[in-house]
């Protein structure tokens, strides 16, 4: 991780906001919320990237044209009643053009003369437009998941470690199973049964193969005509992670901090309101941007998902060029005094740090209430090992990644050195070293591809893949805004709870009109 350029160029916008100076914000993107747990899989993989897939059940279709209106309508009435003041950007004002170009509030009022199915065709190619990328119809023969299984199970064993590893294999990268409930391992064992008394094309093993993803993936994937389908909506964001390095065959790499599985945690320890997961600091310096804590780490502190956690200064950063310090606001043309930039690499005391905007996305895609915040779970591989997906479910697996290139190094919560370009390929040549071969986007790949396995709460290295092709993700434009609120002010307790709470508007969560100074 040593770069002979550091310089970065200006010649486009960063990717970042702009801010004048910290004040709170809402999420003006256009992501689904599951309340469902189970749905969710967050995984951070080599490369210093956070992917979140969802896999879309009827509820979430059900409520998204929903939500997407009642948060309109909320954030409106905010704005009406001089609750809430928007700052800075316009942000809010894409987030309703985006609604009136898909004319989700004519859905909504047109949804009691659709059928069920009928509203949940419109909800994803709504959602599929707001998206562009991001949303993913799977259709996935089943002949051949069973082909491919056939091999594996034939050679598994007794062990725990064998049965596990069999088991998410029947649809690897979207089972995601750490241990094994009788019902599965019941399962496991019929296909098994199949599959050592038969072809690798007989029927009895397409049979136990359809009711064994059913079993493990909880009925999240649905068998049908000889398919497997579901529809998914995967994000990538850049991360930031502990500023130190490790080893691995030789290869100096970005270190993780912590591996294996962590649900996230209430925060029980802190300076600010307490008790919930979606803890908001009273350290201006996250940005009024909720954390979600998956490690206690002493004292007050946790190790979580969070922003930037520091503002590169326009007027005193010394590696952002001279082109990006001219900014000025969209909305009162004042010159901008902050940029919020996350480092991909090495950068935190230990918390995984995300861009601004990401983070308030990832909020919004998690479960509404605390109490069901901590059964999700977030996967941290080997700091060795990359995240490898079939985002399409296509067959064809990838590494993923995401088109992000700036890194940079903090003395305490001052950003004070790049530590490569800000050019694809010599940032690449930094952050990979010599494990990519290089081609435009779309056509680079990783030569050696160690991969993990989740056993219990540990990661362990469970084999190499060779050649596999780099994914790279566009980077999504960070959707919030900013604003301020009149009847208390935004960094108070009553400040506070008006930013959660605005966060959890939608379907699941019943919304406390008193708390959004309404009542």
């Amino acid at each position: 991780m040593q770069a002979s350029d550091t310089t970065w160029d200006g010649s486009s916008p960063p990717d970042g906001v702009y801010f004048h100076w910290y004040e709170p914000s809402f999420y003006t993107g256009f992501a689904p919320r599951t309340q469902d747990p189970t749905r969710v899989h967050i995984e951070l993989g080599r490369g210093n990237q956070v992917r979140i897939t969802v896999v879309l059940g009827d509820a979430e279709l059900d409520n998204y044209l929903g939500d997407l209106d009642t948060r309109h309508r909320t954030y409106q009435e905010l704005i009406d009643s001089k609750a809430m003041t928007l700052t800075t950007n316009k942000g809010y004002e894409r987030f309703v053009k985006g609604l009136e170009e898909q004319g989700v509030g004519a859905a909504v009022v047109a949804r009691s003369t659709m059928d069920a199915q009928a509203w949940r065709r419109k909800a994803a190619d709504v959602m599929t437009a707001l998206n562009p990328e991001r949303v993913f119809a799977i259709h996935i023969p089943v002949v051949a998941l069973a082909t491919k299984w056939h091999a594996v199970l034939t050679s598994t064993d007794a062990s725990p470690a064998s049965r596990l590893g069999a088991a998410n294999a029947a649809l690897a990268g979207r089972i995601n199973l750490t241990e094994l409930s009788p019902p599965v391992a019941a399962a496991l064992d019929r296909a098994v049964a199949a599959a050592k008394g038969g072809a690798a094309d007989s029927p009895a093993l397409r049979t136990e193969t359809e009711s064994f993803i059913a079993a493990a993936s909880g009925g999240h994937y649905r068998a049908g005509g000889g398919f497997i389908d579901a529809l998914e909506f995967s994000a990538i964001y850049p991360a930031g992670t502990v500023d130190g390095t490790t080893t691995y065959n030789g290869e100096t790499l970005p270190d993780f901090g912590v591996t294996g599985v962590w649900p996230l945690m209430r925060r029980e320890h802190g300076r600010g309101q307490l008790g919930m997961v979606d803890y908001l600091s009273n350290n201006p310096g996250y940005g009024f941007i909720p954390l979600l804590a998956y490690q206690y780490a002493g004292g007050i502190t946790y190790n979580a998902f969070h922003n930037a956690g520091v503002r590169c200064e326009l007027g005193q950063t010394p590696f952002l060029p001279a082109a990006w310090r001219k900014a000025t606001s969209e909305r009162d043309g004042k010159p901008m005094q902050n940029l919020w930039i996350v480092g991909r690499g090495p950068t935190s005391h230990g918390c995984t740090r995300l861009p601004s905007g990401h983070m308030s996305e990832l909020r919004q895609i998690v479960p509404s209430e605390s109490d069901t915040l901590t059964k999700v779970p977030t996967f941290r591989n080997l700091p060795g090992c990359y995240d490898v997906f079939d985002l399409r479910g296509d067959g064809n697996a990838e590494v993923m990644g995401v088109q992000y290139y700036l890194s940079y190094k903090s003395n305490e919560h001052t950003p004070v050195r790049s530590s490569a370009s800000n050019h694809r390929e010599p940032f690449y040549a930094w952050l990979y070293g010599t494990n990519i071969e290089m081609g435009p986007v779309g056509k680079a790949r990783i030569k050696s591809v160690p991969i993990c396995r989740f056993n219990g709460r540990k990661a362990e290295e469970r084999g190499q893949l060779k050649d596999v092709p780099l994914h790279e993700a566009r980077f999504e434009p960070e959707a919030i805004q900013f604003y301020t609120t009149k009847p208390a002010a935004f960094d108070s307790d009553a400040g506070f709870s008006f930013n959660r709470e605005l966060r959890k508007v939608g379907a699941g969560h019943t919304t406390d009109r008193k708390v959004l100074f309404l009542k």
